[in-house]
């Protein structure tokens, strides 16, 4: 009997201690959670300004996975916000694409991808292999031109993909 009201004792103890951390996380969460909001739609802004500077951005129906936004940039081109799966999960990014239909920037918003390696996406020698391409891309490893970046070839296939996907929805609405 004096065992079992041992046990009892930890495990209530155990369970408030888990609650009261969840609370305060939950309640963390909650007050944090517009800050973090508009400080993502900020790092979009300036993404899209970062792939195709324009004065205005029209909002543009998309209905294709993966694309999450598409904008006309003042008949300069289009702006495609994309997210696809890496190895660490999502990669949100945007893709400027110009008038004549080639890519002309791409900056990626946020990844959860492994340090030092598919975070490495974000640099600028990598993105750059983009620009100016206007067909299907891959990677070297599968007959493509963009040398993937070393250990994470799964985040520049990703990477790539998301670029075709922005290609592809700009040719079939363009």
């Amino acid at each position: 009997m004096k065992n079992f009201k041992y046990i009892l004792r930890l495990t209530l103890t155990l369970l408030i201690i888990t609650a009261v951390v969840a609370g305060l996380l939950g309640l963390v969460n909650y007050l944090t959670e517009d800050k973090i909001d508009e400080l993502t739609r900020q790092k979009a802004e300036t993404a899209m300004q970062e792939v195709l500077p324009a004065q205005n951005y029209e909002p543009m129906e998309t209905s294709t996975d993966g694309i999450t936004e598409a904008y006309r940039a003042d008949g300069l081109g289009y702006v495609v916000r994309v997210s696809t799966n890496g190895f660490g999960g999502a990669i949100d990014m945007m893709v400027g694409i110009d008038a004549e239909g080639k890519v002309c920037g791409v900056s990626i918003i946020s990844h959860s991808e492994t340090a030092s390696l598919g975070a490495n996406c974000v640099r600028e020698d990598f993105r750059a292999q983009f620009v100016g391409a206007d067909s299907a891309l891959a990677v070297s490893k599968d007959g493509g031109t963009i040398d993937a970046l070393t250990g994470a070839t799964v985040t520049s296939r990703a990477v790539t993909n998301g670029v075709d996907l922005a290609l592809a929805f700009v040719k079939e609405v363009g």
